[in-house]
């Protein structure tokens, strides 16, 4: 619910309560009983004409005076104006009352509906004139908000169903109904002008009120007495055009429609970047995952979508970081692409670190990486999300730089059996952005990383080739290699100054004949690596099958 101005100010629902007493109508006596006393077909005329229908002595439709007080009188069979009144209320969601002044003025001075009832008594549309006459100064005169008009609009985009209170107003069959006669007749002879321009079904009242729905996704409701020729509200008129155009809201709008622009939508403890991270940092990640989340999007983003977007993030509780990755985002049109700068400023002057991923696909993405920033990859976002995380909660990061004696891979050797192992290394230094290792050469070594980060790249797509992990200081690679040999399963550089210790399959080989003791930690450490990565793919897996 956006609201906007005075939005609590009372009046009168007038006009606009005729689409919910021909639904009344139409839910009692069915669509094809109702057509037998008003038609559906625009009049042309003033909404107060004195004039019936030519070809068959009916009201044109419901949405002027004549099909309004045949909708009154076709209610009354056997329903009390209270029973109505109630009925109203379950699409605004509470109780609704009638202005009595309102009421008596209208009485007293509606002549001309006077003679527009006594004229269908004529012809026998109506049965007595002064009780269908009395039923409808009621209803013009209940008074609402526009919050209470907004929520009766949500009411009849939801197909009859109250989208808070969950009450059932009218059946969807009704509300289809109800609506195509809106959208033909509802602001009077300017229904033509209007939905050209904005493009809803609608429904105005002289007090200056405008009701518009669009079904399944919206309504908007407006309060403004000024009136224009037609009987419709000036401003009333030109927000509602100007919403339309910046929100894409025209019914007619060209455009895919997507069921959900969510794909998927994981936290970090089911997704993780593919950085190697100590042990202290991953139980860190694991306690801390829920209050960072990974949201991928996908079709058309426009009003609504973005709208979804916002209801999960503001549902997902604590939150300190959010990545959206609109690799398979299709189109943004204008209102999504405002709604979604909004939404990404008004979460990060919240302290939400939001990261934008791949942007290069996106259709707008060049414009949202001017307003909002992006990151070249979802792994990227994921690893400065996690980053955000670990140094909010007081988790340092690893140094740039490790004693090869206190390296988490030979820090639980003995140290009898570490400097067996020490005597096997040869250490190696590469520079920022040197090839340490070529996808597809023969892998023989064990990397033990010292100084600096390492990132192995699949790169089998030279145009788009993807990190599959960062090894810090402090952490391995190669593990795969120097067990099983082979050939590399990724290119590995030197994303800064790098210093190695490499232990190769022939070291190993002699460590195990002169150590063996030595030979059997290396193992063991070795077996622990590839459980974490094991982990780690698992995880993967399981959150693109949830997606």
């Amino acid at each position: 619910m956006y609201e906007a101005g005075d939005t609590r100010v009372g009046f009168t629902l007038q006009s606009v309560s005729k689409p919910l007493t021909y639904a009344l109508a139409l839910d009692a006596h069915g669509a094809e009983a109702v057509a037998t006393r008003i038609g559906v077909e625009p009049s042309g005329d003033a909404f107060n004409s004195i004039a019936l229908a030519p070809e068959t002595g009916v009201p044109s439709n419901a949405m002027v005076n004549a099909g309004a007080i045949t909708a009154s009188s076709l209610v009354a069979d056997g329903t009390s104006f209270a029973a109505v009144l109630d009925a109203y209320g379950s699409f605004a969601g509470r109780a609704l009352e009638v202005d009595e002044a309102v009421f008596e003025s209208e009485r007293v001075t509606g002549h001309r509906n006077r003679a527009i009832a006594h004229l269908l008594r004529t012809f026998g549309v109506i049965g007595d004139p002064d009780d269908a006459l009395e039923r409808y100064f009621r209803q013009c005169a209940v008074l609402v908000d526009s919050r209470d008009l907004a929520l009766v609009g949500a009411t009849l985009a939801n197909g009859g169903v109250h989208p808070l209170t969950g009450t059932v107003a009218v059946r969807p069959e009704v509300v289809r109904q109800v609506l195509s006669v809106m959208a033909s007749c509802g602001m009077y002879d300017g229904a033509g002008a209007w939905m050209s321009a904005v493009g809803l079904p609608a429904k105005s009242g002289v007090s200056g009120g405008i009701l518009a729905v669009l079904p399944g996704r919206l309504a908007v409701a407006c309060y403004s007495p000024l009136l224009d020729d037609h009987g419709n509200s000036v401003r009333g008129t030109a927000v509602c055009r100007e919403l339309s155009e910046r929100f894409g809201l025209h019914l007619v709008r060209p455009g895919e429609r997507q069921a959900s622009p969510v794909r998927s939508a994981v936290d970090l403890t089911a997704a993780r970047s593919k950085r190697v991270r100590t042990v202290e940092e991953r139980e860190a990640l694991a306690e801390l995952g829920s209050r960072a989340l990974v949201v991928e999007l996908q079709g058309e983003l426009g009003f609504e979508a973005v709208e979804q977007l916002n209801r999960l993030v503001r549902a997902a509780g604590r939150l300190e970081a959010l990545v959206l990755d609109l690799g398979r985002v299709s189109r943004i049109d204008p209102g999504g692409h405002v709604l979604l700068v909004e939404l990404v400023s008004a979460l990060r002057d919240a302290a939400v670190d939001v990261r934008l991923a791949g942007l290069g696909a996106a259709p707008d993405g060049a414009s949202l990486t001017a307003s909002l920033g992006g990151a070249s990859s979802t792994d990227l976002a994921v690893e400065a999300c996690e980053s955000t995380l670990l140094e909010r909660a007081g988790v340092a990061t690893p140094v740039t730089e490790t004693e090869l004696a206190e390296h988490p891979f030979l820090a639980r050797l003995t140290e009898l059996d570490r400097a067996a192992v020490v005597r096997h290394l040869v250490p190696r230094r590469y520079a920022a952005g040197a090839t340490i290792a070529r996808q597809g050469a023969r892998a023989d070594d064990l990397f033990i990383v010292t100084r600096g980060l390492v990132n192995i790249v699949d790169d089998s797509e030279p145009d788009a080739p993807r990190r599959a992990a960062t090894v810090p200081s402090g952490g391995v690679f190669g593990e795969i290699g120097i067990a099983l040999g082979g050939r590399r399963s990724a290119t590995v550089l030197a994303d800064t100054d790098v210093d190695v210790h490499v232990l190769d399959r022939r070291a190993l080989g002699a460590l195990r004949q002169g150590h063996p003791r030595a030979y059997a930690a290396v193992l063991e450490e070795l077996l622990t690596g590839l459980a974490h990565t094991a982990t780690r793919l698992d995880r993967e897996v399981a959150a693109l099958a949830a997606g």
